[in-house]
């Protein structure tokens, strides 16, 4: 089942679903850490949303996440964006920021 998950969501990150360009937000975080989990991305609009775990990911995967949460924006396949958690392991950014960040991708 993790291995299905980690493919659904490479797919989803690497995959264009229109002729518009196609914006993924992949939200990652450990699952002892989901109590600092970024809350709403469901008001993102215009956008793929995903959540991973880190610890179902592959290795290359992992070693590129330094801090979670982390939240990565792809535009087309191609990192676009990436917010990462401070030393409160919280995103700081705003829900405006974020959606800001998908927009200018579009």
């Amino acid at each position: 089942m993790k291995k299905f998950i980690t493919i659904l969501l490479t797919l989803i990150a690497f995959n264009s679903y229109s002729q518009s360009h196609d914006v993924t937000l992949i939200h990652f975080n450990y699952t002892w850490n989901e109590q600092n989990d970024y809350k709403n991305l469901s008001l993102i609009k215009r956008a793929n949303i995903s959540k991973a775990f880190v610890e179902d990911q592959n290795a290359d995967l992992q070693a590129s996440i330094k801090s979670v949460p982390t939240i990565i924006i792809f535009r087309d396949g191609k990192q676009v964006a990436k917010l990462e958690a401070g030393i409160s392991m919280k995103i700081n950014a705003t829900i405006e920021e974020i959606q800001e960040l998908v927009d200018i991708n579009l």
